[in-house]
């Protein structure tokens, strides 16, 4: 995998005519991937380490990382030479928050690289625009590449391209998916069989034991759902008609839900009719 991500200390002071990126959510990505083991620290001195009973480290997989500037002007006259060249042999390119011409420039070069698939995540309304999405999706479909663009990221889903579904496999990340071991009532444990992309399920699914088998379960995810935290954007999206930070949220009841159905047990949890409109492709 190659990670590319414009970030950085953003100065005081910038001149006109700039865009800034915040790298907040690439650093959670990066931290989740690499397994580091101070990421998650919710649960302070009682933190008995449950990331270690998961395969997360890939830190090996990351082959390299692209980190352009917090600061760009708006346009670009070399996009490519932000890149500098030739990218290293990868299979998967995922680009987060980058300056979208940057991005219109990516397909060309992961593919010389021998990349299947870009996947270009929206945390922020204004990450990749509609006009700039189906110019990439135009020049992967030319070159035979998947791409995705997941708004969050947790709401990838299986089935756009079979190389976005083998990238989903290999790193367990996308739409959380969880599996249920029910006692008397309640909950008695839950294993992520895939996480949101900056580690949140894990937490979630850790704090699903001795929870209600009822609607009572929706806040249990809330209250560690937000306190991970999740940082995606509360600006209401123009597309969704919601936040994407709390689409993060319905991923995750969702996820409950359906880990509950597959156990036996109906439970409605709170949902949003954004959650129809969700496309990742």
């Amino acid at each position: 995998m190659l990670i590319a991500y414009c970030g950085g200390t953003i100065p005081t002071k910038r001149e006109n005519f700039t865009v800034t990126f915040d790298d907040t959510f690439a650093q959670r990505f990066l931290r989740h991937l690499a397994g580091d083991e101070n990421y998650c620290n919710g649960c302070g001195v009682l933190c008995d380490h449950c990331r270690d009973t998961y395969p997360i480290d890939y830190s090996g997989d990351i082959v390299d990382i692209l980190q352009f500037p917090s600061v760009l002007p708006y346009y670009l006259d070399d996009p490519l030479e932000l890149i500098g060249g030739e990218l290293p042999p990868h299979d998967a390119t995922v680009a987060i928050n980058v300056h979208q011409e940057i991005l219109l420039a990516l397909p060309r070069a992961a593919d010389a690289a021998g990349s299947r698939v870009i996947v270009a995540p929206s945390e922020g309304p204004n990450w990749v625009s509609r006009w700039v999405r189906g110019e990439v999706k135009k020049a992967c479909r030319g070159l035979d590449m998947g791409c995705a663009f997941p708004k969050p990221f947790c709401s990838l889903t299986p089935g756009i391209h079979p190389a976005v579904d083998e990238f989903m496999d290999y790193f367990r990340i996308g739409y959380p998916k969880l599996q249920l071991e029910l006692g008397d009532g309640y909950i008695r444990d839950a294993r992520v069989l895939r996480s949101a992309p900056c580690g949140n399920t894990y937490y979630v699914a850790f704090n699903l034991k001795g929870a209600p088998l009822d609607a009572a379960v929706a806040e249990v995810v809330a209250k560690y759902w937000h306190s991970f935290p999740c940082v995606a954007s509360m600006e209401v999206d123009r597309e969704l008609g919601e936040t994407i930070l709390h689409m993060g949220g319905f991923m995750h009841y969702r996820a409950v839900q359906e880990a509950l159905a597959e156990a036996g047990v109906a439970v409605e949890l709170p949902t949003s009719p954004a959650m129809s409109r969700v496309s990742a492709g």
